[in-house]
């Protein structure tokens, strides 16, 4: 049944799919890549529409594939950060070589076993399921927010071996092969020397960019299109030389752009851009995989062989390789048990998956054909596991906050005061940073947690644990500084989850631009003054919806509560729609 559509219309029609996929996750609150597999899987070989791989060829699919990937791992290596190392370098060390190596031998034991593979493709399928994706682990994490020390495990870990294990993988194929054609001294300098360029080419286009920069002749405007550049060519030139040697080559160079971040903030200019350009590249490139699946495929990746293989993996290897690894190292049991629990493979896998069964097919090796779907099978299976299973197992172990979802107060008043007390009261967490350091109600302690440190500064928040915390209220009584705090906390929070006060004076209005309006609290004549001013005069209540309909035109809703303790402020451009279970925060007599 499949339908031959114009290519142009076939990579419309899947950078659209994929986008379709991120939104529909959102809706349903449901791990992204789970709905893109479903709809691949659906569009594929369930249905039949189309086959991308067979209708594009396998040299378009190919090269489409392989440069999404290099932009998602040049992605997330330039967004590591070595400061995140503090107090875990040993564990992390230890999990990507121990726990590596652990993970490679009881995975070679269980596919030559369990799905009786050969020996060559077990060793070398092996290698390659020490990767823990990317494209899964950070979408995770950032749904789940973790505590610091695990995120960054999870994070340097998924960066780190997604270019080693498809590198391994290679070094024993090559082996395998030269057992079949003989000792070759040209096929291990071949593997040898397109390492080392790779590595050449990686810090040497790190230098070269960040000396262009330095001399200005990249501008600020120019950053993002640049790296994007440098990207595909590095890419593409070292994969030319030694097939997935690019891998390596593009992570080199992400870590030397993370490395520049923290000395120059124009390196930071290409973040959204990247950001955006790697959700696309995920979501096109793991329907276009899932889709070209076929039906012979996929039915052996519901085999109990498959079934059987991923459970082992699961259950056992994961486990053993994190338990083995981190025997006296800094993590406690519940870090070690929940890193022991979550190995998701990805995009890296499948792709490179895909390579080696060409190349074991070239060879005829005995149940090549069953190397995508095995590895699809795994890839599936561990994204479904893990993504529904991640935020509650993280919440189980107090790893991640099971309370409702807390708020940062940027600027200490008796108004803050006032509504982090009562918003405490209904077991809403509450921060106060007083990033101005110049007010205290009284040295008493009041049962307000305060943060102990900067606000506004990376290195205190990167240590600091935040997750319990999803929106930011900024609240001081300068303009400018509200306006520096927004932006530093839209990068932590998300634009739609901070806000900030309205100027005490008309001028200040003229510092806001006309997008920042949507993003003013309460409303425009309720500024830091008026409101500490009605807060000593006793004018913030709190009361029942019920009751809403007691309240005056002068008085305003601050916030409501719902039945679930989450809590929404008001914002000046924003109805409150509110139902009778909820509370709400009224400052009564507010609007003249």
């Amino acid at each position: 049944m499949n339908i031959d559509l114009p290519l142009m219309l076939l990579v419309s029609l899947f950078i659209g799919l994929g986008i379709f996929s991120q939104w529909l996750a959102n809706l349903l609150k449901w791990p992204a890549i789970v709905v893109m597999s479903i709809i691949g899987l659906l569009i594929g070989p369930i249905i039949g529409i189309v086959n991308p791989q067979e209708t594009m060829g396998p040299e378009i699919y190919g090269t489409i594939v392989s440069l999404s990937v290099a932009i998602i791992l040049f992605e997330g290596s330039s967004n590591l950060d070595t400061r995140e190392l503090l107090g875990i370098s040993k564990t992390l060390r230890r999990i990507m070589t121990y726990g590596a190596l652990i993970g490679w031998i009881l995975g070679t034991v269980a596919l030559y076993y369990i799905v009786d593979f050969p020996l060559a493709i077990a060793l070398v399928l092996s290698a390659l399921f020490i990767v823990t994706g990317p494209t899964v682990i950070q979408p995770l994490l950032k749904q789940a927010r973790v505590k610091r020390s695990v995120d960054s495990i999870l994070r340097w870990e998924s960066i780190i071996l997604d270019p080693v294990g498809p590198l391994i993988a290679l070094f024993v194929f090559y082996g395998f092969r030269m057992s079949i054609e003989g000792f070759s001294i040209a096929i291990l300098a071949e593997y040898i020397l397109g390492l080392l360029i790779a590595v050449i080419i990686g810090l040497g286009a790190t230098k070269l960019f960040t000396v262009m920069v330095k001399k200005d002749m990249i501008g600020p405007h120019l950053i993002a299109p640049m790296q994007f550049v440098f990207v595909l060519l590095i890419f593409s030139v070292c994969d030319f030389i030694l097939h997935e040697s690019g891998l390596l080559s593009v992570t080199i160079f992400g870590l030397g752009m993370a490395r520049y971040k923290k000395r120059d903030l124009i390196y930071n200019e290409s973040n959204h851009f990247v950001e955006q350009l790697t959700m696309i590249a995920v979501s096109t490139v793991f329907i276009l995989i899932t889709s070209s699946l076929t039906r012979e495929m996929l039915s052996f990746v519901v085999s109990w062989e498959v079934i059987l293989f991923c459970a082992a993996m699961i259950i056992i290897v994961r486990p053993l390789s994190i338990y083995g690894s981190t025997i006296g190292a800094e993590l406690n049991m519940k870090e070690r048990t929940f890193l022991s629990v979550v190995a998701p493979r990805g995009v890296v896998a499948l792709t490179v998956a895909g390579f080696f069964m060409e190349q074991f097919n070239t060879l005829e090796v005995p149940m090549a054909e069953l190397i995508l779907p095995v590895t699809f099978g795994l890839s599936f299976i561990t994204v479904v596991i893990y993504g529904f299973g991640f935020k509650p197992f993280s919440q189980t172990l107090g790893l991640s906050s099971s309370e409702p979802p807390g708020v940062i107060m940027i600027g200490e008043s008796p108004f803050s005061l006032e509504v982090a007390k009562n918003i405490k009261q209904h077991g809403i967490p509450v921060m106060i940073s007083d990033a101005l350091g110049d007010y205290r109600e009284t040295e008493e302690d009041d049962g307000i947690e305060r943060f102990d440190g900067n606000m506004l500064s990376e290195d205190d928040r990167m240590y600091a644990d935040l997750t319990r915390f999803e929106k930011s209220l900024i609240m001081t009584r300068s303009t400018v500084l509200n306006l520096l705090a927004h932006e530093v906390m839209a990068d932590e929070f998300g634009v739609k989850n901070v806000m900030l006060l309205s100027p005490d004076y008309r001028e200040g209005n003229n510092m806001l631009g006309s997008a920042m309006h949507s993003h003013i609290l309460f409303h425009d004549d309720l500024g830091y003054r008026k409101l500490n001013q009605l807060t000593k005069e006793g004018n913030f209540i709190e009361i029942s919806a019920s009751q809403v309909e007691e309240l005056t035109k002068n008085d305003l809703v601050i916030y409501y509560i719902d039945e679930d303790k989450h809590i929404t402020f008001k914002n000046k451009t924003v109805k409150l729609q509110v139902e009778d279970e909820w509370t709400l925060g009224v400052m009564k007599n507010a609007i003249d």
